[in-house]
């Protein structure tokens, strides 16, 4: 058991509940609204040199990743490549291979020597059919950072050609213990770039990132106590953000960033609070004898979903911001980690419907009214967490073996692992 549960280690018992198994359509997902894209090789920006061609090939394989992972898109290729840049030379074969589009890019890679080295790539997006180009682009970034550079490509076409936002650019944090003790790492949406946060040599879990992504919040035993830390991604620094006796858990930012919600016990019983970021100011949202935890904004910041066993055993509920009234979503054995979607309609949670299931991943409704399961038993299933665009989901599983990071679609179809990090991980987020 990870997430909050496991630090509140509370035997937390159950009203049993069957849940529908119901198929959410994603729209853009299905193959036969796939934006046919042309997709030839990338050109060096200098023929001759060999880095300029590998930079080409590099990025061009991040973006083909990326449009293909975003379901938006059908991935043409085999076409001729259009002899320096001229599209209209070679339409006529790209829309016989069935094209609507042809995306076409030059890269360069740094030079040698450079002091501040940094890669470039040009970018063309035509429409075959009017032979008018959608955009005409340049991109710059330092060259460490050169499959940010690609994403942010990747991104640009799906708002241009679909009018939503992209992911491509988003990451995820988590805890892993790799390295014999908890702690928090921070990886691109596509389980590249995996890189450790701190190095506490403690038990450090539920990592929370800043919409702005400039922050993570976690919950560290780093001086012995649970203590929420605040660490900033550019340089590296943790501050305390709240360490009072007792439990100091992050339960989500608001949506500016500007406030936290967070479980703290004060050596009492867990109960929601929210605290403001700049000014530390903290108001109590729930004041319950027993355990209320695991607290997640709404999108409009005016609702709060959380997990209470008021009513016997661990239920979502969500709480109004203004009235104060709390209302109960869930009537199953045992509940934990909701997770509201951006787009509003659902909040995912993991939970199991009798004390003998296994732990598993389920959607259910702001009205309470209908409940879905997006896995069915392969292993345990626990700590979801939205995409940015509320297509998709991350969460661990331990149906390799051993606790790894997974991504479905937000239907629970197409599970897959993220990345194949050593040790047990657990309580993923999703950047905003």
């Amino acid at each position: 058991m990870t997430g909050l549960a496991s630090l509140l280690c509370a035997g937390l018992l159950a009203v049993p509940a069957s849940a529908a198994d119901v198929y959410i359509s994603l729209a853009g997902s299905s193959a036969g609204q796939a934006l046919p894209l042309g997709l030839p090789p990338f050109t060096a920006n200098d023929p001759g040199s060999v880095q300029d061609a590998a930079m080409a090939q590099q990025t061009r394989e991040v973006i083909r990743a990326d449009l293909m992972f975003s379901r938006y898109f059908r991935i043409v290729e085999d076409g001729p490549t259009p002899d320096g840049g001229q599209v209209s030379a070679v339409s006529r074969e790209w829309k016989l291979r069935g094209a609507g589009w042809i995306l076409t890019a030059k890269a360069a890679a740094p030079g040698a020597g450079s002091a501040a080295p940094k890669v470039s790539l040009t970018v063309s997006l035509t429409d075959l059919n009017s032979g008018e180009q959608v955009f005409d682009r340049y991109y710059q970034q330092d060259a460490q950072f050169w499959r940010s550079l690609a994403h942010r490509v990747s991104d640009d076409l799906v708002k241009a050609l679909t009018g939503k936002i992209g992911i491509a650019h988003s990451q995820l944090a988590f805890a892993n213990r790799q390295t014999g003790n908890k702690e928090i790492y921070l990886a691109d949406y596509d389980g590249a770039n995996l890189r450790r946060l701190t190095n506490h040599r403690a038990i450090s879990l539920l990592p929370r990132l800043s919409p702005d992504r400039k922050t993570v919040a976690y919950t560290s035993y780093r001086d012995g106590n649970p203590d929420l830390f605040l660490l900033d991604l550019a340089t590296g620094k943790s501050r305390v953000l709240s360490n009072e006796q007792g439990l100091n858990v992050a339960g989500g930012f608001s949506p500016d960033g500007n406030q936290m919600l967070m479980t703290l016990s004060r050596q009492k019983h867990p109960n929601i609070y929210v605290k403001g970021i700049a000014d530390g100011s903290i108001t109590r949202l729930t004041n319950h004898t027993g355990v209320d935890t695991s607290p997640t904004f709404s999108p409009d910041a005016s609702q709060v979903a959380f997990v209470s066993d008021r009513s016997g055993n661990p239920q979502v509920y969500i709480l109004d911001m203004t009235t104060q009234r709390a209302k109960k979503l869930t009537r199953m054995n045992w509940c934990d980690s909701p997770s509201w979607s951006p787009t509003g309609e659902w909040i995912a949670f993991a939970g199991r419907s009798r004390p003998k299931d296994p732990i598993d991943i389920f959607l259910v409704d702001v009205t309470g009214n209908q409940v879905r399961q997006l896995t069915h038993g392969e292993g345990s299933n626990e700590d979801p967490s939205w995409s940015p665009d509320g297509r998709f989901l991350t969460f661990v599983t331990t149906r390799g073996g051993r606790p790894e990071v997974y991504v479905m679609d937000a239907d629970g179809s197409a599970p897959h692992r993220l990345l194949d990090a050593p040790g047990a991980s657990s309580t993923p987020d999703w950047s905003r």
